[in-house]
């Protein structure tokens, strides 16, 4: 491997966006781990569809991340099998193959390899992907979630708080927002709990809500790093995902989730560099007593 390019390269050895000894690959296969419940439900509901859009996303991340890989002297990881998977578990299968190709390229180019590479960028490649195709093809479709992929995001989700690779405080601040912007909302209705009980019962994408969570808003490298940050930036995500579904009616919706996460991904550096400027300043103002 170290000659497939017929140059000498070195290896990512650890992964700069967690704190342990875990190296890249590691943290790709245990993404990887918890995404094959969801893949195994996708492929059974859609007739097997699903497959061709994964090979294609596949192989298109796949040659980027090679590429990319041999301009900085580094051996290619496994971050692109995650990318292309969380994808094709998304998108439709009726999208069009160049589409999935020019949507994947996008993503993981500009949302990823020209930063330098996974745990360097500060946006989700997979959002970035999506929102391209939002914006350059309305109208675009996405994967008909149904209740037993909601089901099976579960293990994938306790297996990845359990290995510290995501934060349960993003999960706890997301839905905590999410239920205040709704009770806030129906103040002004005589029948508020009815009315937020009957939408969440009968409006809630629970699937694509609960997928987009796990995967793209506890992303541990577009997410914020530091435990006060993440509350915050769990509760910017969850007030964001639940104001889009407000006039959509539909909370969870694959289009309002993709714009949300984008959002709060963005203001997820400034936060943590709020938390960290607050701590510091706090702990000067400590030494500075007598």
């Amino acid at each position: 491997m170290m000659h497939l390019f017929s140059r000498q390269y070195h290896d990512v050895t650890h992964a700069p966006y967690i704190r342990s000894w875990w190296s890249n690959n590691i943290t790709s296969a245990l993404f990887l781990l918890a995404l094959t419940w969801p893949f195994i439900v996708a492929f059974n509901e859609t007739g097997g569809a699903v497959l061709p859009v994964l090979l294609i996303s596949g192989v298109i991340a796949l040659t980027w991340n090679i590429a990319f890989s041999r301009l900085r002297n580094q051996l290619p990881t496994m971050d692109w099998a995650v990318t292309a998977l969380s994808f094709s578990l998304f998108v439709s299968p009726n999208l069009p193959v160049w589409q999935i190709a020019l949507g994947m390229s996008f993503g993981v180019v500009i949302g990823e390899q020209i930063f330098g590479g996974r745990g360097l960028n500060f946006l989700n490649p997979v959002i970035v992907a999506l929102t391209f195709l939002a914006f350059s093809f309305p109208g675009t479709q996405y994967f008909a979630y149904s209740n037993s992929f909601a089901i099976s995001v579960l293990p994938g989700a306790i297996l990845l708080i359990v290995s510290g690779l995501i934060s349960w405080r993003i999960i706890v601040g997301s839905i905590l927002a999410m239920i205040g912007v709704f009770l806030v909302a129906g103040y002004t209705d005589p029948i508020a709990p009815i009315a937020i009980m009957g939408f969440l019962t009968e409006n809630i994408a629970l699937g694509s809500l609960l997928f987009g969570l796990i995967f793209f808003v506890c992303d541990p490298v577009s997410s914020a790093s530091t435990n006060p940050g993440r509350w915050l930036y769990g509760g910017l995500s969850g007030l964001l995902i639940a104001l889009f579904a407000l006039p959509n009616q539909s909370l969870g919706a694959p289009a309002t989730l993709i714009f949300a996460v984008l959002l709060a991904s963005v203001f997820a550096p400034l936060i943590d560099y709020f938390v960290i400027e607050f701590n510091a300043r706090r702990r000067r103002h400590r030494s500075e007593k007598p």
